[in-house]
């Protein structure tokens, strides 16, 4: 597969399998504005309000950007060495880690944290389209719903279009969508500054602060970035394993996912603490009007369509793993089995979804975090990046170097178990309220990385096989 012109196929080419150096041609500049495409979108606006219940516009905005970086460096570190090394997906890297079967689990975890935010921007999609049309009287109330549910679905048709093209749909796409959201992204936050001026924007006090105390305010307030942006683990082999070196995706990396969507949520955060209401298309409109929706209405449109294109393209990746769906869907048909979750949710349970996405959001720690922190270990630690065997990513049976006892690593899975049960135990997942006064020292994220990482360290070291890629030369 040589040559431009195969480019365009090159997902239905070769699937989830390892992209060769030769066709890994983007930059680190397209590998930015694709990242950008997937890190703004709505969400970043209902963090930033989320952010405004427990902090003021200051400490809201050091927590707000401190927890981003933290987050996406973490992730780089798990996730950019083996993907520009050797073109994976994100849950083929799992594997050494949880064996050959054990990476079901990060398959799982992978694509409810896709789907489950594509659902959130889709469905927020569809109700701004509906709540536009409303304002500017094209439709009426009683009908909003129904409309808002339409475009929902046709938005998801066309996102299943746009993954026909594979790769090449996410740089299409990605380049233009970056444009728009820095020019409207831009307006929004000059508009909002203009409106309420910098003095008010400041002095504004938390929607709902916790009774424990500053401290404990401010690291909740962390901590709903460092589980929002951690959910950028699932999204990054898709986005970079097109870039054939590591120099070339860490700036884009923690620029785009890192810095720019929480940037980006500081909008959310600010419009929370002074408007009462972080989503864009109800307070900028009650600001300047309805042909100012229209402009918001584009921004959703572009950011939200382009997150949950990227989103799709890395969930049907990790679809493309389990075997019967290799050997017997083509790449359309794996895209659309992909979004079918989400039809059935935008359908059915929109309402319901949408209405806690606090818990979601905690899941998204609960899970991903002791991933990541097993990963660091084993590629830094270990040394594993080194020496990893492709082949065996790819073999479901005994001849994989990586089927450990069943096709599991049982100290890989421990250790996942153990980094959950820890941020469980410093914070509820459904309340988000801390269980422990530790958490305003630590937050719920960060131990559950340490965790993680350390009983995998200390479990291989005892009773794991640092060494299965040695086998094959027996």
């Amino acid at each position: 597969m040589s040559g431009s012109g195969t480019n365009v196929n090159l997902d239905q080419a070769i699937g989830s399998l390892p992209v060769p150096l030769s066709q890994r041609n983007w930059g680190g500049l397209l590998a930015g504005a694709v990242s950008i495409t997937a890190g703004v979108a709505t969400w970043s606006f209902v963090v930033g309000g989320f952010t405004a219940n427990y902090v003021d516009a200051r400490m809201g905005t050091a927590a707000m950007l401190a927890g981003g970086l933290i987050s996406q460096f973490l992730i780089s570190l798990a996730q950019i060495p083996p993907v520009t090394k050797y073109g994976l997906e994100t849950v083929t890297t799992t594997k050494p880690q949880l064996g050959t079967r054990g990476s079901a689990f990060a398959l799982f975890v992978q694509y409810l944290t896709l789907i489950g935010w594509n659902c959130v921007l889709i469905i927020f999609l569809g109700r701004a389209i509906g709540a536009s049309l409303v304002q500017l009287g094209l439709i009426t109330a009683e009908i909003q719903e129904g409309v808002a549910t339409a475009a929902a679905v046709l938005t998801t048709f066309g996102i299943w279009v746009l993954l026909l093209m594979g790769a090449e749909g996410l740089k299409y796409t990605g380049v233009v969508v970056a444009i728009g959201i820095f020019v409207i992204g831009t307006w929004m936050y000059v508009l909002l500054v203009q409106t309420y001026g910098v003095s008010a924007i400041a002095s504004a006090k938390p929607v709902a602060p916790l009774p424990q105390g500053r401290l404990m305010n401010y690291s909740v307030a962390l901590e709903v970035l460092l589980v929002s942006t951690l959910g950028w683990w699932a999204y990054m082999g898709s986005m970079f394993r097109m870039v054939g070196t590591a120099s070339k995706a860490i700036y884009p990396s923690m620029g785009s996912l890192g810095l720019g969507w929480a940037a980006v949520g500081l909008i959310g955060l600010y419009a929370g603490l002074v408007v009462g209401q972080p989503d864009p298309t109800v307070w900028i409109v009650e600001i300047a009007g309805p042909v100012a929706g229209v402009g918001v209405l584009t921004f959703v449109i572009l950011s939200n369509l382009g997150s949950a294109l990227v989103g799709a393209h890395a969930a049907t990746l990790g679809f493309g793993q389990l075997p019967a769906v290799a050997r017997n869907l083509s790449w359309a048909s794996k895209t659309f089995a992909v979004l079918i979750p989400m039809f059935i949710v935008e359908m059915f349970f929109s309402t319901a979804f949408y209405d806690n996405i606090g818990t979601f959001m905690a899941f998204i720690g609960i899970f991903i975090a002791p991933i990541v922190g097993v990963q660091i270990v084993d590629w830094f630690a270990f040394k594993r990046i080194h020496r990893l065997h492709v082949p065996s990513l790819f073999r479901h049976d005994r001849r994989s170097c990586y089927w450990y006892l069943g096709g599991f690593n049982i100290v890989g899975m421990l250790s996942l178990a153990l980094g959950a049960l820890t941020y469980v135990l410093l914070l509820d997942p459904v309340t988000f309220v801390p269980n422990s006064d530790i958490v305003q020292y630590t937050t719920a994220s960060l131990p559950s990385v340490v965790v993680g990482g350390l009983a995998y360290y200390i479990g291989m070291r005892l009773f794991g096989d640092l060494d299965p890629e040695a086998r094959l030369k027996q």
